[in-house]
């Protein structure tokens, strides 16, 4: 954790869009970290998980979708909390004006994948109550360890074992490590936290980074909470830079350097949902020769839906994770207001604020010729790269190598145990 500093979260932000031409990021990535070895070696030996149930310390739509739904705590009050049932059935229930013990017990009980919260925040402790503190308390972290501590200085141990995603949605700095007293290297320790995702600068009310993440992971699409942050991360750069209706465009500047997400980018961990997701996704190829391919990308929308930037914690453009890396592309046609095809992804932009929803059963898509990207390639930077950031990518070469060096001793031990 030591390493893993804000700063350095910031500088892989800009590495991983900077290793080709285009402004866009280029590959699925996380960073690999926890309080010691042990937690990095817990969470690549993870086989994954699926999140059925969600504990909210606020208000979200996305409890009522999940499988087995969940609690939501709504932040700006008191003294009641929400039960969210399977059939989406909600039913308010009366806790104590301090919830802060309670919801200690809610994560203890190993029965939630995921935790999200919002409200003021810092890089070692989350407020409970919003705006103003009283009359909740504090979690807090220290020396590995997360700590529930109620207005009157009871405290609980936060000591949860089932793997988990912490989703710092709302929260200013909660995804910056400034050592081992920080909230990520403790939640990961102590919290069975095997995804980790928060800002490390401020968060406000144009900050977009983390509540795009869920219409990948949840209502639009089915991708892995790694892709779902990498195609939430595509979708901002798109707006940033085309100006979509919406979205502060100049804040976004700042905004997409400010997210962080620590664990394994190659872990299997879905939502198990009860709706019926926006759209379907597909890929059709067909070999012209041995070097090119005619490729058509779109999507099939499931139901009537708006897959664009419709707020900050809302929809976001259809973004699709290609199976192979391409080079050398040209569109032949598309009826996307606009299609980026990138070397990894495709992103159709077919919907925009103040448009009516699109119709189920449409068919949005982008046809192009392309061919498979030849390896090795040569990353050439348009800048010369400072002291300070070599060392940076020198780190995250080492975390790469050291992760791909555990992958394949877990292979080698499945395969001989």
């Amino acid at each position: 954790p030591s390493e893993a500093s804000p700063e350095f979260v910031k500088s892989v932000n800009r590495l991983m869009r900077g290793l080709d031409d285009d402004p866009y990021v280029d590959a699925v990535w996380a960073i690999l970290t926890g309080y010691s070895y042990d937690d990095a070696l817990r969470v690549v030996l993870m086989k994954g998980f699926k999140v059925k149930r969600i504990l909210a310390c606020c208000c979200v739509r996305w409890v009522y979708y999940i499988k087995e739904g969940g609690v939501m705590k709504p932040e700006t009050k008191y003294g009641i909390l929400y039960i969210i049932y399977s059939n989406g059935t909600k039913v308010e229930k009366k806790i104590p004006k301090d919830s802060t013990l309670l919801l200690a017990d809610l994560v203890n009980s190993n029965q939630f994948d995921m935790i999200i919260t919002s409200g003021h925040g810092n890089h070692d402790r989350w407020q409970v109550h919003y705006p103003d503190p009283w009359p909740e308390g504090y979690f807090v972290s220290e020396d590995g360890k997360v700590y529930a501590i109620a207005a009157n200085n009871s405290a609980h141990l936060i000591k949860s074992t089932n793997p988990k995603i912490y989703f710092g949605l709302g929260n200013c700095y909660i995804g910056a490590i400034r050592g081992k007293d920080s909230m990520a290297p403790a939640w990961i320790h102590s919290g069975g936290a095997v995804f980790y995702t928060g800002y490390v600068i401020e968060e406000g009310p144009y900050s977009y980074m983390m509540g795009g993440i869920p219409a990948y992971f949840i209502e639009q699409d089915n991708y892995t909470w790694a892709e779902a942050f990498f195609a939430n991360q595509q979708s901002a750069i798109f707006d940033m830079i085309n100006l979509v209706p919406g979205p502060n465009h100049e804040y976004l500047k700042k905004d997409i350097n400010g997210p962080a997400l620590y664990g394994d980018p190659a872990l299997d961990v879905k939502a198990e949902v009860s709706i019926e997701r926006m759209y379907t996704r597909f890929i059709h190829v067909e070999y012209l020769n041995q070097t090119y391919m005619n490729i058509t990308v779109g999507i099939i929308m499931n139901k009537d839906g708006t897959p664009g930037w419709n707020g900050k914690w809302g929809n976001r453009h259809p973004v699709i994770i290609l199976p192979f890396r391409v080079e050398n592309v040209t569109v032949i046609s598309t009826n996307a207001y606009k299609a980026v095809v990138a070397d990894n992804f495709v992103l159709l932009y077919v919907w925009k604020k103040g448009d009516p929803p699109l119709k189920k059963g449409s068919v949005y898509y982008v046809n192009f010729i392309a061919c498979k990207m030849k390896r090795p390639r040569k990353i050439v930077f348009e800048k010369k790269l400072d002291y300070t950031y070599l060392m940076y990518l020198a780190a995250l070469i080492a975390v790469v190598v050291v992760t791909i060096a555990i992958l394949r001793v877990r292979k080698f031990h499945r395969t001989f145990i």
